[in-house]
């Protein structure tokens, strides 16, 4: 090991050497040198910047030059594409290890830092040296701040990991990551301080067997001290108390024995000069030697064994599928041979041509089928089909009389950012005028609600009412869906939304919140503890899932967080107050004003299951009433479908426990969909349902010409629906990925019998929300052609995807 450079030692550090004041001495130090314009954008002379400050001022607690240089030289060899910092303090290593980082050809670079005025102070200096761009500072406990982010899938794999924080939770942190596979064969861990202050469980660990690891596990820990292990010196446990309060250790977490390091000891010298040795570990599982590709395990493939399997899948599964098609339609002809179709009934006047867009989702699917059932109206579909030969499954239902396949909007020649909607539009007005059509029922997706809205728009100025839509028009479509225009128009009507602010510049935002005083104060005048997150208007997944609480426990450390956001007048940023509790959803139809039909369910992931809430309970009733209002509203011209987000807050602020009935629901409306919602699965086979759409044909609520219709103020709602849920995600999510991980060692056995277990009682009990047994074609087209062709496909292309939504038929890219 070669001498240390005195003349780049640092202070002698003191007895207290970290969090008197000394970090935000640092901020203004760099930002007060004279030189701060040729500084910013080069993380070299930021961190010379803080180098000085601890040479000629005060010490402090960095990795330094000569124990960074390992880790630096180790990402350049592994070219980590996700890489997380455990303890950021001031943002020294965050800068040096995420220009190295950066200059590999990272992407993703985490800091948690659990001080938040730390946090703060790497935020500002990880800004000014220009790395924002990938890095990213998380503010929490270490543990907290792990699982949140992979449950929002922002982290779902980490290629390199450095060790820096509260010793203690070396070991348990190691251990979550491991359970939440975020580390797998391959993945590099760096950590520091391990034998100087010294971290005797975390060295245990790592230098163990898969049997010693698992015996470990069995026998009781006598050694520990409230969670923590004895072995570690008190001013190690207790330096954080003061504080941030005793740090809560994630002990809960087993890890994953099957996973065998190998580690190495590398010498080195702290910043102050005094020797110290720094361990590197590597996963060994596959290979001794270090991978420089991220290892993915059996259960998450590359993309394109996923899509072979997924193909192989449906290959192994079509006997069973065709099977249950062909007693299907045995049982149909039989049925037809000796009595009518059950259900069917006749309405009296002229035959009526309905069009329903968006019948390859569940949503569409369901709403021609209830109208077929329930009426002798023709049924039009139309829908756009993405790949070549992956049809649409709602053209083989029974309950369509013809299929048109729609234009898909193309890129517009003068910007490639820009979608140029005009074949969609002119398609659509093709099939309207071509069939004729009296009713138009939109079910399609977000990403068309706006052109439905001038299509409704010129329809209706065309037929001159002859053509009856539900469909929003442009103007209104757009005050719903965008979400501070949605927020506005609520408080104009004086309905209840969680406090929010658009702000275009970071000031204003400042301003807001340093006025927090005034801006937290109740309905009542009394000051509360109201926290805000804030998220781009522009809709940006990554800034959404971003929970940040604001603002910070100090103004400094606000500042530094609101300096980082890419916020701007063309990109302007919503803050808005965080109310923690369940999400529910809605959807509605809405007449000429009226809500004529509605079901309230709680939100599911990936609209994979739904459970329609009692229509009798307080919840379901609280949102109806909103809905009702908000229909009122528009007016006898107001003629949709509305589904509402709804946050709950309990009027004792509780959060978590039980609902309790007889408390007075605080619902606050957060986000509008005007367009048809995937619940309406939930009305399956309801008459009800139909009669309500077909009220649309009356002129004017007046009977002219067509008959049938029953006419009745009661609105229709799910009388103790079934529970609806999609066989092939399930089989998929709840069955073979937890049997994979388990077979590989990376899952535990309660875990996949619990997901059997749901998996069978999805199958016994709930109802596919695709599958009829009168109409089973549409069932056997998604599964055996449209998703093995979007699978194919994606091979060919080299497209990938993150996830699918068998319900919707979409794919979402990465």
């Amino acid at each position: 090991m070669a001498a240390f450079d005195q003349n780049k030692a640092y202070s002698t550090q003191e007895e207290i050497f970290f969090d008197d004041g000394r970090e935000i001495e640092l901020l203004h130090f760099v930002y007060s040198k004279p030189e701060l314009d040729d500084i910013r954008g080069s993380p070299q002379l930021v961190l010379k910047a803080i180098d000085e400050f601890a040479r000629t001022r005060k010490y402090l607690m960095n990795v330094g030059e000569d124990k960074g240089i390992i880790v630096t030289s180790l990402i350049t060899e592994v070219k980590p594409k996700v890489m997380v910092e455990l303890g950021g303090y001031i943002g020294y290593s965050c800068i040096l290890f995420g220009d190295a980082f950066r200059k590999a050809g990272g992407k993703e670079y985490f800091s948690l830092e659990r001080n938040p005025e730390f946090a703060a102070v790497i935020m500002s200096l990880v800004d000014l040296a220009g790395l924002s761009d990938v890095v990213k500072v998380v503010v929490g406990s270490s543990d907290v701040s792990i699982k949140r982010l992979h449950a929002t899938g922002q982290l779902q794999h980490i290629d390199l990991l450095f060790l820096d924080h509260y010793k203690p939770a070396y070991t348990t942190d190691l251990k979550l990551c491991e359970e939440l596979n975020l580390i797998t064969p391959g993945s590099v861990l760096a950590a520091d301080n391990v034998i100087k202050p010294g971290n005797p469980p975390y060295l245990e660990y790592v230098r163990s067997s898969t049997e010693e690891k698992k015996a470990a596990a069995k026998r009781e820990v006598t050694d520990m001290t409230n969670g923590v292990d004895s072995r570690f010196p008190g001013r190690t446990v207790q330096q954080y108390d003061k504080r941030l309060g005793q740090a809560k250790l994630n002990v809960a977490a087993k890890g994953n024995p099957n996973l065998v390091y190998e580690s190495k000891l590398h010498n080195s010298f702290e910043p102050t000069g005094v020797p110290s040795r720094y361990l590197i570990l590597v996963t060994t599982l596959t290979s001794p030697r270090m991978s420089t590709t991220p290892y993915r395990p059996p259960f998450l493939p590359s993309h394109f064994i996923k899509n072979s399997l997924l193909i192989s899948l449906s290959l192994g599964c079509l006997p069973l599928s065709s099977m249950l098609v062909f007693l299907s339609v045995s049982f149909r002809l039989l049925h037809c041979l000796f009595s009518s179709r059950t259900g069917q009934t006749v309405a009296n006047g002229p035959r009526k041509t309905i069009l329903i867009t968006g019948v390859s989702m569940a949503k569409g699917l369901a709403l021609a089928r209830i109208l077929h059932e329930h009426a002798h109206h023709r049924i039009v579909g139309a829908d756009d089909e993405p790949v070549l030969c992956a049809l649409s499954p709602g053209r083989f239902s029974h309950a369509i009389s013809k299929f048109y396949r729609l234009d898909s909007p193309t890129l517009d020649s003068g910007d490639s950012r820009e979608r140029d909607t005009t074949p969609y539009i002119t398609s659509l007005l093709r099939v309207i005028e071509i069939e004729n059509v009296d009713l138009w029922i939109s079910c399609s997706s977000v990403a068309s609600s706006v052109e439905d809205g001038k299509v409704a728009e010129i329809v209706e100025r065309k037929t001159r009412g002859k053509c009856r839509v539900v469909q929003f028009g442009v103007q209104m479509t757009e005050r719903l869906h965008e979400k501070d225009r949605f927020t506005t128009y609520m408080k104009e009507l004086g309905e209840r939304v969680p406090a929010t602010w658009i702000c275009e510049r970071k000031e204003s935002m400042e301003m807001i919140l340093s006025g927090r005083e005034d801006a937290a104060k109740s309905r009542s005048g009394k000051e509360t503890s109201m926290q805000f997150i804030t998220k781009s208007v522009g809709l940006s997944d990554s800034t959404r899932a971003d929970m940040t609480l604001l603002p910070l426990p100090t103004l400094s450390a606000t500042r530094a967080y609101i300096s980082q956001l890419p916020m701007s007048m063309k990109n302007p940023w919503l803050l808005q107050e965080f109310i923690a509790g369940p999400e529910f959803c809605t959807h509605a139809l809405v007449v000429r004003g009226r809500v004529r039909a509605f079901v309230a369910c709680p939100s599911s992931e990936l609209l994979m299951n739904y459970k329609a809430l009692p229509p009798e309970s307080e919840l379901s009733r609280a949102m109806l009433q909103f809905t009702k209002r908000v229909a009122k509203s528009g007016g006898t011209g107001f003629t949709g479908h509305l589904s509402f987000d709804f946050l709950l807050r309990m009027k004792d602020s509780r959060v978590g426990d039980t609902l309790n009935e007889t408390q007075e629901p605080e619902l606050y409306p957060i986000e509008c969909n005007p367009r048809a919602h995937t619940a309406v699965v939930l009305f399956r086979g309801m008459k009800e349902l139909g009669e309500r759409y077909l009220e649309i044909l009356e002129v004017d609520g007046m009977d002219k010409g067509f008959r049938g219709v029953s006419k009745t103020h009661h609105i229709a709602m799910p009388n103790n629906p079934p529970k609806y849920y999609w066989v092939g995600h399930d089989l998929v999510t709840l069955l073979i990925l937890p049997v994979l991980r388990l077979l590989s060692g990376w899952g535990s056995l309660r875990e996949a019998q619990k997901d059997a277990s749901n998996f069978i009682t999805h199958l016994l009990f709930w109802k596919d929300g695709t599958f009829e047994i009168w109409d089973p074609l549409p069932f056997w087209w998604l599964y055996h052609v449209y998703w093995p062709m979007q699978f194919l496909n994606c091979i060919v292309t080299g497209r990938k995807w993150s996830r699918i939504n068998v319900s919707t038929t979409k794919m979402f890219e990465c």
